[in-house]
């Protein structure tokens, strides 16, 4: 990875160290969600055909425990940097119920205060992991 991206990914990281238990970040590089998804079917399909896994009890924690996020909790929030409205493959399964925040901000350029916005954005929300809303 270039001294750049390298970069990044230690700010990144020293953000995520300042808040322990309330922030994670991820980076994935050379990464599908797709290909993710792909993969861990396949391991599933070997895990029944060996027998280790019976088809009729597979459940979305199942398939959850077969993605590489294992053991990671679902992101609660996406922050979608440069303006695009799109997942761009990125982690389809995990984002599911994922608030999502769009800002024309760059990456690189993303700091403290826009940081502030995406919270307090995401602290409007009406989380109904799928349910409908109440009247």
């Amino acid at each position: 990875l270039s001294p750049a991206i390298q970069g990044l990914i230690d700010k990144t990281d020293a953000i995520a160290a300042r808040l322990p238990g309330c922030f994670q970040a991820n980076v994935c590089l050379n990464y599908g969600g797709r290909d993710e998804i792909t993969r861990a079917v396949r391991r599933m399909g070997e895990a029944c055909r060996l027998g280790n896994l019976d088809p009729q009890t597979i459940t979305e924690s199942t398939v959850a425990s077969y993605l590489d996020t294992a053991g990671m909790p679902d992101p609660d929030l996406l922050i979608r940097t440069s303006g695009e409205l799109r997942l761009s493959n990125y982690l389809l399964w995990q984002l599911a119920y994922s608030e999502i925040y769009i800002t024309d901000c760059l990456w690189p350029d993303f700091d403290r205060a826009e940081l502030v916005k995406a919270i307090e954005a995401y602290n409007k929300r009406d989380r109904r992991f799928g349910g409908v809303k109440q009247a």
